[in-house]
């Protein structure tokens, strides 16, 4: 299990503070820095096109459970449900308009593939960086792409919408009609290699570092770096506790950013969060704004997760 040199906080302290980080924490993508600035611009334009059916008009959460002891009851009631409130809570000020938390708009759906898919403890994390536009803000699901999400994982629930909606950024749910390339790519790997969903979840999870969508008055996403230095710190030190408090619940032993911006937020939270003995690799990010990621993904992914003597993990 990962050591921690203090004893956890409580999780209604303060989370900790984190260094502020030199890349774009809120991009979901590689960290070279023409692709970063890329990356900031689609997932602003497309995550915008993820949301907006019904403008003013939430859905409350599903009910959480209190901690009864299994690690799924665990998760949801001392993970999930105090970032909420805390985000709730928060005020993030200009440029920040609107504020999308699957967590509680698509809070069934969330719940289910918790409920399926965490409910032991998992040597490996793969850790994306936010929801993805036509995935994750859909659905609630990490790269939620929707047949996977339907047809691979077999998530059931209703979505709501957030309680501001931009006009232009509809959440339409489990029945988004919109390609998430890069969830496509992530889940197709592991339906080719492990066949089934419980093979894969056998030994690994996977979740984002920040589970939010921030947009400008105008639809443009807008990652933390762009927000005013209270709002980005609070925001990047309350994901950083939440990725803390998850390994160890798990009891991870190897953390795989999913495109290196992933990785090194991984390490700056563990170091801050005081946690040892968590190893932090990293594989390329699916996305179709890398370059690299469109001439054969999967072989290239294999390839390091075999370089990482990780692959052992997921063969039959």
């Amino acid at each position: 299990m990962p050591r921690k040199r203090a004893a956890a906080p409580d999780q209604s302290a303060k989370p900790k503070k984190v260094p502020k980080s030199k890349q774009q924490d809120g991009a979901d993508e590689p960290s070279d820095a023409s692709l970063k600035q890329d990356v900031v611009n689609a997932t602003g334009d497309a995550a915008a096109a993820a949301a907006s059916a019904a403008a003013g008009n939430s859905t409350a959460a599903a009910a959480v459970p209190t901690s009864s002891g299994g690690i799924a009851d665990r998760f949801l009631s001392e993970l999930v449900a105090p970032f909420n409130r805390d985000v709730a809570g928060m005020k993030f000020g200009k440029p920040v308009e609107y504020v999308y938390n699957p967590l509680e708009y698509a809070s069934e759906p969330h719940e289910d593939f918790i409920r399926k898919y965490c409910n032991s403890t998992k040597e490996v994390l793969f850790l994306g960086m936010n929801p993805g536009p036509f995935g994750m803000a859909q659905n609630g699901v990490p790269f939620g792409e929707r047949d996977s999400v339907n047809d691979f994982l077999g998530i059931k629930g209703n979505v709501g919408k957030p309680p501001k909606e931009h006009p232009k950024r509809q959440i339409v749910g489990l029945s988004c009609d919109r390609k998430e390339v890069s969830g496509s790519r992530f889940w197709g790997l592991w339906k080719s290699l492990c066949k089934t969903p419980e093979a894969f979840f056998r030994h690994a999870f996977v979740y984002n570092h920040c589970s939010l969508v921030f947009m400008s008055e105008t639809g443009k996403n807008i990652t933390p770096p762009g927000m005013l230095v209270g709002a980005r710190k609070q925001i990047v030190e309350l994901c950083d506790t939440f990725i803390c408090k998850m390994i160890q619940l798990l009891e991870v032993k190897v953390v795989v950013g999913i495109g290196k911006f992933a990785e090194e937020r991984a390490k700056k939270a563990l170091a801050a969060g005081g946690v040892e003995g968590v190893r932090v690799v990293t594989i390329m990010h699916p996305s179709p704004i890398n370059p690299a990621a469109n001439k054969g993904w999967d072989e290239a992914v294999i390839k390091q997760l075999t370089q990482l003597d990780l692959l052992k993990y997921f063969k039959e």
